[in-house]
């Protein structure tokens, strides 16, 4: 019986991020201000990336910062924001500048768009658009007529993203992806956002050996087959929350969301971040031990 040779796939952040080309379409995994791969994020702003274009779905701190930084081309999705902290600043600054182009879709197609994706369909039909201004300024969406009943509808097109990144508790050196068995929402979207493209690169909390990942096999929820990177990050969401882990860090976050309403101060915040560290661990360092503790989760999801 032949052996599998298993191909390694772990590499450093640098690494990673350098799959990631100018002009490239992506979908970064998360929800709002939670389990957002924001250690990647940071080194595609490093790196200087530019003209990307983010599919997504309710979007927060990771759209918003890469906007910030120049990075940011067009955007579709149903929202940006930093729920109770407020607007996304810079996101609204580029927007009422005219800066970035926005492709606007109502919440539940946002996601179905993936889905659309996942499926290999090649639009999502839909009739609960009608009434509403989304397909007046979406030039993407047209509008047909059912075969069936002769009745109207918009043809939904898919998200089709070339590249996908989330961020999970754990994984093997060869590209395996565990998930915690309790999933919360943000976890179930990023799983259909994974199945939409071949072009997956997943950050995880801890790297753990390929007999560990076999006992909880039941918890692979991202086969190595699905992956083209996978990276050691511990705190990789950090300032936003990886449920079950860690909560979001609401004095960062509240700090991040004064400073970035003035483009002088958030060059301040970018330069002290995101520039001014050479590594992710030079990140947490800047954070602080006594912080990081603060908003773990003892136990967290197991």
């Amino acid at each position: 019986m032949s052996v599998v040779q298993l191909k390694e796939k772990l590499c450093s952040l640098a690494e990673a991020a350098k799959l990631i080309k100018n002009g490239s379409r992506i979908t970064f995994g998360g929800f709002t201000i939670h389990n957002h791969p924001m250690a990647f994020i940071y080194e595609l702003i490093r790196q200087g990336v530019k003209d990307l274009t983010i599919v997504g779905f309710t979007n927060g701190n990771e759209v918003d910062i890469l906007v910030g930084a120049g990075c940011v081309k067009r955007i579709e999705t149903c929202y940006v924001g930093l729920e109770k902290f407020g607007v996304a600043p810079n996101f609204r600054r580029a927007v009422e500048k005219g800066e970035i182009e926005v492709v606007e879709y109502s919440e539940d197609l946002a996601i179905e768009r993936f889905q659309c994706s996942a499926r290999g369909d090649p639009f999502i039909p839909s009739r609960i658009l009608f009434g509403s201004d989304i397909p007046k300024y979406n030039r993407d969406i047209k509008e047909g007529v059912s075969p069936l009943d002769g009745g109207k509808y918009h043809a939904i097109p898919p998200a089709d993203p070339e590249w996908v990144i989330v961020h999970t508790p754990m994984g093997d050196r060869y590209g395996n992806a565990l998930y915690f068995p309790n999933m919360q929402l943000p976890m179930n979207w990023d799983l259909v956002m994974t199945r939409t493209t071949n072009k997956v690169i997943v950050t995880v909390e801890q790297i753990i050996d390929r007999e560990r990942v076999l006992r909880l096999s039941h918890l692979n929820m991202i086969p190595r087959f699905r992956n083209v990177a996978i990276v050691e990050a511990p705190y990789g969401a950090h300032p936003s929350s990886y449920l079950q882990l860690y909560n979001f860090d609401a004095e960062h976050l509240t700090m991040y969301a004064r400073l970035a309403r003035d483009p002088a101060e958030f060059k301040k915040y970018l330069d002290k971040y995101v520039y001014g560290v050479k590594s992710h661990l030079d990140y947490l360092k800047l954070i602080g031990v006594e912080n990081l503790m603060k908003i773990r989760h003892v136990g967290g999801g197991l």
